[in-house]
């Protein structure tokens, strides 16, 4: 596993953290949270959806992440506060809660297709005497 999806995973827990524990009119809060609300559960999104490489070479590619990942991070907030609204029970830590979760689950799920960790499985091959090398032997000598 990559730091990037290691800091991905921890960032909404200390964005949540910080909300939790920090005074409301500290700029350190507010900057910790913005920047988790605007980048992270869109990143963690889109790197677990694209099945493209993870560097980027283009920068109208790399722009287009960009804009991709801070409207999926918006698209998610709004689909987490919306309810908590509907039913008179919004609070920041409820609503960080739960994008942390979403976001540190997107993070640590294996892309789709992608192995877990496991090494390739060797073909057995079917003649014994090439088990090793992987080219028939040459014959004995009489």
């Amino acid at each position: 596993m990559t730091s990037l999806r290691w800091g991905l995973a921890l960032s909404g827990w200390a964005a949540a953290a910080v909300v939790a524990f920090l005074p409301g009119a500290l700029v350190l809060r507010a900057v910790v949270t913005t920047a988790f609300l605007l980048v992270c559960p869109g990143l963690a999104a889109s790197r677990w959806a694209r099945p493209g490489a993870a560097r980027i070479r283009d920068r109208t590619a790399a722009l287009e992440r960009g804009v991709l990942t801070v409207t999926l991070s918006l698209s998610m907030a709004v689909l987490v506060a919306e309810p908590l609204f509907l039913t008179g029970t919004f609070t920041a830590t409820r609503a960080l809660l739960a994008l942390a979760a979403t976001t540190s689950v997107l993070a640590l799920l294996p892309k789709p297709g992608e192995r877990r960790g496991r090494a390739p499985r060797a073909v057995p091959d079917p003649d014994p005497r090439t088990a090793d090398t992987g080219r028939p032997e040459p014959p004995a000598p009489e």
